[in-house]
């Protein structure tokens, strides 16, 4: 396991973190050991923006009121440990917003920079900046050296958009468990979301992983279902 200081908060990185990361990198379908690279940059992009997301966390409940955070990155991202004071409602939803709100910065500004780097081989194609925005590898119809801010947009989309479902302890389903009362009703609406993207990422992208991935979260949250009190 890694450990460091960043901000005055410590940071552990755990093992299960890079396998994932190269499972969504790719590095089950590499053909030749060149590829590794590929893998290997998108594992320090998934590091930087996941990294980024959770300090977003960190720093804003810091700010809330929250103290001695602790951020630990692993198989299924991250998660920040906050201790201290009682936040306020306002304060606890802002401080699950800052986590999403960082990775989607950090994929703009990511879209920007690849933009202005790669415009004008991207529209001698006939492509256009939503094409981009649609289908990040297009940066690297300039120079494969872009490769690193393909994957910055991608996970700045993907992550954001997967990490505000509402499913329990994503930071969508920690939001809904902020205005619902019922526990075993956060775990339905989880279950039943991981349930539907999992089928949707298996319909519409062929992925295998992603309906895994989302069934361990279907499945958590039919045990949580299942134990909670009302």
């Amino acid at each position: 396991m890694i450990h460091f200081l960043l901000f005055n908060i410590p940071v552990y990185i755990r093992p299960s973190f890079w396998l994932v990361l190269a499972l969504f990198g790719g590095i089950l379908e590499i053909s030749d050991a060149s590829q590794l690279v590929n893998v290997a940059i998108f594992i320090i992009a998934g590091l930087i923006a996941i990294l980024g997301h959770e300090l977003g966390h960190a720093l804003v409940g810091r700010n809330m009121g929250a103290t001695h955070q602790t951020i630990i990155l692993e198989m299924c991202g991250g998660v920040t440990l906050s201790q201290g004071k009682e936040r306020t409602k306002a304060g606890r939803v802002l401080t699950l917003m800052a986590g999403p709100l960082v990775t989607f910065i950090l994929g703009l500004i990511s879209l920007a920079i690849a933009w202005h780097l790669a415009e004008d081989a991207i529209l001698e194609r006939g492509f256009t900046f939503w094409d981009l925005v649609l289908f990040p590898p297009l940066a690297c119809l300039e120079s494969e050296n872009l490769i690193f801010f393909s994957y910055m947009i991608m996970i700045g989309e993907w992550w954001t958009i997967l990490n505000i479902l509402p499913i329990y302890p994503l930071d969508g389903g920690q939001i809904i468990e902020q205005f619902i009362k019922s526990p075993r009703l956060v775990f339905l609406i989880g279950m039943i979301t991981a349930i539907i993207a999992g089928t949707l990422g298996f319909l519409f992208l062929h992925s295998y992983f992603i309906p895994c991935f989302m069934g361990f979260f279907a499945y958590s949250n039919y045990q949580n279902m299942r134990n909670a009190p009302f």
